[in-house]
């Protein structure tokens, strides 16, 4: 077997085209809205990103049904080095109309991207290494945002006060991210990939749009009791930029984008091997992954609440807070804990859809919602932090809305069960006949007690 074709190779290739694409944008982001001065412009674009990148990212599945998942993702890697390049335009000579351009170019295209590699990642592996494969994965997303930390930092060190990064940073990140097409094309094809333990990749034949429509549908009928908890997942990022932007010193921000890039690796990386212990069943890592990465997550926002009412409320509010002065570590210390910790929870919600679905298709459709979900939830973020709207507000708004997606998520986590489950009671079923024409009849549903975890 050609190493070429492996499922480990396919996983360094994405991850490598992660780290170019979507990781250095990251870290861009983690400067605080692209590195501007000021977070108002960026945002708006960056709204305009995650407005279509949502949409697009709901309807892949009919590009990868006609197109192939590989060629799709080929067709994601275009938009991220055009919409830096916009900010780099906008960094050094103020141009503003080329941000929302290359917002609407990158919306589009990391759509595209999106479904296709979620699709990837969960359907090549074999089950039983999604959650390690997951978290190298992630490790090479992170590391873009390490990198970009690192280049970030290394070029605007000097700078203690507010202001805005150097735009020989951004242009770094153009020419790095533009890198992340050749590396697309060393992809191969889900038929000629082999797998470890000698099972194949299932691979669904073509269908019409009208079908692909209908089983998206069924997908969103499916997996309606999460749909909040994506559309919670990443909301606070508009927020969070935001924060870094109004309230830190240029290199604070470099050391932020590169520190969380740190945390996150470590925090998935150690998280996706729990995920795949053979020591617990599927269900019970379903729930306790739930209980880990959420809770966590939903304890961070105490934090948040206290920092932000202190800069809001108790205190003037600081501007260019830099590492030289007091209180820099309560604030910087939140924002990198509510970046690792929101990290946890994206790496839990791949590993919970890929543990329901199999196949390429069905899996595009199942990580096409999820990000498509949380992209609109970042887009409506960025959409809110565009204004000057008061960041203690925002910070309300995403509390009420992350504890109440917790409720129907939480019920939906606790019915799924172990295939062994399922498979006895449908050894008590009348006929295996009338068993299997009753699965038939109804569409499948994995919050349903019916459906198993891990086929």
């Amino acid at each position: 077997m050609s190493f070429r074709h492996s499922v480990l190779w396919q996983m360094i290739v994405c991850g490598i085209i992660a780290l170019l694409g979507p990781g250095l944008w990251n870290a861009n982001n983690s400067l605080g809205a692209g590195g501007a001065l000021l977070p108002y412009l960026v945002n708006g674009g960056n709204s305009l990103v995650f407005g279509l990148m949502g949409l697009f990212c709901i309807l892949s599945p009919i590009f990868i049904n006609r197109v192939g998942v590989r060629n799709t993702l080929i067709a994601g890697t275009l938009g991220w080095s055009v919409y830096s390049a916009a900010l780099y335009q906008n960094n050094r000579f103020g141009t503003e109309w080329f941000v929302m351009l290359g917002a609407a170019i990158c919306g589009v295209s990391a759509g595209l991207y999106w479904a296709a590699e979620g699709a990837i990642v969960l359907s090549y592996p074999e089950h039983a290494k999604r959650g390690r494969y997951l978290a190298l994965w992630l490790a090479f997303k992170n590391s873009g945002q390490l990198i970009g930390g690192a280049i970030n930092l290394g070029l605007n060190a000097n700078k203690a006060t507010a202001g805005k990064v150097s735009w020989v940073t951004l242009l770094v990140f153009v020419i790095l991210q533009a890198c992340a097409l050749p590396f697309s094309f060393l992809l191969s094809p889900p038929e000629k990939t082999h797998r470890a333990d000698g099972s194949k990749i299932v691979v669904e034949a073509r269908t019409s749009t009208r079908e692909q429509l209908r089983q998206l549908w069924r997908s969103v009928v499916t997996y309606r009791p999460m749909l909040l908890i994506m559309f919670a997942s990443w909301f606070y990022w508009g927020y969070l930029s935001s924060f870094l932007t109004l309230y830190f010193s240029v290199r604070a921000r470099a050391l932020a984008s590169f520190l969380s890039a740190i945390t996150g690796t470590l925090a998935c990386t150690a998280f996706g091997f729990f995920l795949d212990s053979p020591r617990m069943t599927v269900r019970t890592r379903i729930r306790y992954g739930f209980v880990g990465s959420c809770g966590a997550f939903t304890l961070m926002w105490i934090w948040v609440l206290t920092v932000q009412h202190g800069f809001e409320f108790d205190l003037p509010a600081p501007k260019g807070l830099d590492w030289t002065q007091p209180g820099f570590g309560r604030a910087f210390g939140m924002y990198i804990m509510l970046q690792t910790t929101g990290n946890m929870v994206q790496n839990y919600l791949y590993f919970l859809i890929g543990t329901l679905g199999d196949g390429t298709s069905e899996l595009s459709r199942g990580t096409g919602l999820l990000r498509g979900i949380e992209s609109w939830g970042q887009c409506a973020s960025f959409g809110i932090s565009s204004s000057k709207f008061s960041p203690f507000y925002t910070t309300v708004i995403n509390v009420v809305l992350w504890t109440v997606s917790l409720v129907p998520a939480a019920f939906a986590v606790w019915g799924v069960q172990d295939r062994r489950v399922v498979e006895e009671k449908e050894e008590h079923a009348s006929s295996e006949e009338e068993a299997v024409t009753d699965r038939r009849s109804k569409p499948t549903h994995p919050y349903a007690p019916e459906q198993a975890a891990g086929r």
